[in-house]
């Protein structure tokens, strides 16, 4: 049995996996404040903005006690005067007291050069109070010492605890952010359900002895299967057969793929009114199978008969997560399982039984 996947569709996952953008983004340079140089660590990227231009970027931001925006000023502040002076990549000695005017100016919060990727890195950026000792007179005025030169050997050590804790709280994000959207989705589910069952709790109740309805062949009517029973009428059916673009929709892609339904044998989860049914026996398969555990299937099998396809539709009344067909298995499911506010009508969980079976 297939099922149209979003790889048939031109999305394949492996080709566009979250982890995959996060380490194109990690492994992204980001330059210096100052010169060309580039590095992929924030860490590395500062040591060598404090050695070849004085300026102790991660001290200065400890001690002036600066902000996740401030530290953005700063930054797109320095970017700005380097884009001004074609010789800026030679300043020594920067320095800044915490009392300029550009730390409270939004317009630097703007990024000064186009997909700054040290930007992103600021909010990653541990504070170290070893990252500058010794820092004299204004803060972030700093020179090279012999013991910078020594702690080279440990930048590729540092580089990578710095990505592993950039990775971590990235996936830290992710976590929240899928636990965020499926507790929004059963809430949502839930309250779609409490919404239709309110409705029904709201109509007078009738004694299931004296006021059992029945359908037009005078069988009883189970009066708990609201569900299925709120499908049994022509209303529901109508609405949806009326939405053209609904309707159409599903006509134009069974008959614009007749290749694919020609010859096979296809499930109909959910059949109603046999509309879909009906629409794939004209697309040329060879048989279908109509499911509904509603009454509309007796308006379904009259639907089929006046259009001559009893040859090719079969239909079975019951719910497809109890039935046993009358095949091993098929090469097609098709469903309106869309329904009002896309899942009201909950068919989703069945059409996937209906796949893995």
């Amino acid at each position: 049995m297939s099922v149209l996947s979003y790889s048939e569709s031109g999305w394949d996952t492996q080709d566009d996996r979250w982890d995959d953008w996060e380490d194109d983004e990690m492994n992204a340079p980001m330059k210096c404040l100052f010169c060309t140089h580039t590095s992929q660590s924030p860490i590395i990227l500062f040591r060598h903005v404090k050695q070849a231009h004085g300026f102790d970027f991660p001290q200065t931001r400890a001690t002036l006690g600066l902000d996740f925006y401030q530290s953005m000023r700063v930054v797109n502040y320095i970017r700005t005067l380097g884009l001004s002076d074609p010789k800026f990549d030679q300043v020594s000695g920067f320095s800044i007291d915490g009392t300029e005017p550009f730390l409270n100016d939004d317009a630097y919060l703007k990024p000064a050069i186009p997909d700054d990727n040290l930007l992103y890195a600021l909010d990653e950026l541990d504070i170290d109070d070893s990252a500058s000792v010794g820092s004299m007179g204004r803060v972030g005025s700093m020179s090279r010492t012999p013991k910078d030169e020594e702690l080279a050997p440990q930048e590729s050590s540092l580089e990578l605890k710095s990505r592993i804790r950039a990775l971590e709280h990235q996936l830290g994000l992710r976590e929240r952010e899928v636990k965020f959207v499926t507790d929004q989705f059963d809430e949502y589910r839930q309250m779609v359900k409490r919404q239709f069952y309110d409705s029904i709790d709201e109509e007078p109740a009738k004694s299931a002895d004296e006021n059992a309805p029945a359908n037009a062949e005078g069988e009883e009517v189970d009066g708990s299967n609201y569900y299925f029973n709120s499908y049994a009428g022509n209303d529901i059916h109508m609405q949806m057969l009326q939405d053209k673009v609904r309707t159409e929709g599903y006509r134009d892609f069974i008959y614009d793929n007749k290749d694919v339904f020609k010859g096979k044998t296809v499930l109909d989860v959910g059949c109603g009114t046999g509309i879909l049914s009906m629409f794939a026996a004209r697309a040329g398969a060879a048989r279908v199978i109509a499911v509904d555990n509603s009454d509309i299937i007796h308006k379904a099998r009259a639907n089929v008969i006046e259009n001559k396809l009893d040859g090719v539709i079969t239909l079975v009344k019951g719910k497809i997560e109890d039935l046993e067909l009358p095949v091993d298995k098929v090469d097609i499911i098709i469903s309106e399982w869309m329904g009002y506010f896309l899942l009201f009508e909950a068919m989703l969980d069945s059409v996937l039984v209906a796949r893995d079976r």
